[in-house]
């Protein structure tokens, strides 16, 4: 066959491929190839293990592209700030209530994990208590106490006789008193509170540590719930003034961007993708999903909730029709279908 005759007849062959190939792309026979493939499919990949198709190596290699070298589009943290603040400002977030968010049952299982954590508390408790500025509360609490016993009690006229006329203050003249005491008096409370806070702070500690018991933490906590649980999200956020909640996305996008690049994010992502393939790489594609209750009817069910208007859309684009014009051309046009007429 001449140069001239086969070409036309390639190309009429051309076009009657595509359509073909067009005609089993409507809705009803595209649906049923497709489930006719991927029951081939998973029936192939229940003898097809992990490691046979991906390495841990290439999988951290894709994770350190997309999450540590790939720079984020502006557009993610721009959406993200904008949605929140939506979620934020609409009228069904304004009616919910703490207890459309989490039942009680829940937090109360939630603090009862929490308790578990008793060396922490006590560890916490210990550290706050050794900040100065509790220590310094401790004295000015110790400080104000005295004084306000020596002259609210009396105490000097009752220890000297024919003071007690003389010393008669009331609570309105109070804090003229106690500017105005002996410095003498001062200096000798001073001294003794501070030559005593350390001690006072270590019992205000060994205090806590005794009555913040499990029960009390938690029926402090509940009795909290029950109190603001049913009341609305708009009321409790009353007094947060021009709080912009979007700005918190902000912050936790460019925390991301520092620690992405942290080692201690490269050694997690690096260790769970390296256990993963420790553990379930001999494993089937099948074994795999099956843990993950996925089957062809899972699948499907998603695929009839896209395909019909993905498939519309892309018909009447006509990127379906190029796709298999293009697929098809480099056979029609080859010297492999032309040598196939010859003979």
């Amino acid at each position: 066959m001449t140069e001239n005759d086969a070409g036309p007849i390639l190309d009429r062959l051309l076009e009657a491929h595509v359509q073909h190939e067009m005609a089993r792309m409507d809705h009803d026979a595209l649906r049923e190839d497709l489930e006719r493939e991927l029951g081939h499919a998973l029936e192939a990949a229940n003898s097809i293990r992990l490691n046979e198709v991906i390495s841990a190596d290439t999988v951290n290699a894709i994770i350190y592209r997309h999450t540590v070298e790939r720079e984020m589009p502006p557009i993610i943290p721009e959406m993200a700030a904008t949605f929140t603040q939506d979620v934020v400002g609409s009228q069904f977030h304004r009616d919910a209530t703490p207890g459309d968010l989490m039942d009680r049952q829940r937090l109360e299982a939630f603090v009862d994990q929490v308790l578990l954590l008793r060396e922490q508390r006590q560890k916490l408790i210990d550290r706050m208590l050794e900040q100065p500025v509790y220590k310094e509360l401790v004295a000015n609490l110790m400080y104000e106490a005295i004084v306000r016993y020596v002259y609210e009690e009396n105490l000097l006229s009752r220890r000297v006789p024919g003071v007690s006329s003389a010393l008669k203050f009331s609570s309105k003249v109070l804090n003229r008193a106690v500017s105005g005491l002996d410095d003498v008096w001062e200096k000798s409370i001073k001294g003794y509170i501070s030559r005593n806070v350390e001690k006072l702070a270590r019992h205000s500690a060994d205090f806590l540590a005794e009555q913040l018991t499990d029960e009390e933490i938690k029926a402090s906590v509940m009795d909290a719930w029950d109190t603001f649980s049913d009341r609305p999200l708009s009321e409790l956020e009353q007094g947060l003034g021009e709080v912009e909640w979007s700005e918190f996305v902000v912050m936790g996008y460019d925390y991301w961007l520092a620690f992405r690049k942290s080692d201690y994010y490269r050694n997690a992502y690096e260790t769970v993708v390296n256990q993963l393939f420790e553990r379930y790489g001999d494993r089937t594609l099948g074994d795999l999903l099956n843990e993950f209750n996925i089957d062809q009817s899972t699948i499907m069910t998603e695929l009839d909730a896209v395909l019909p208007r993905a498939l519309e859309a892309l018909k009447a684009s006509g990127l379906l029709e190029g796709i298999v014009r293009r697929r098809l051309e480099g056979f029609y046009n080859s010297e492999a279908a032309r040598a196939a007429l010859d003979g």
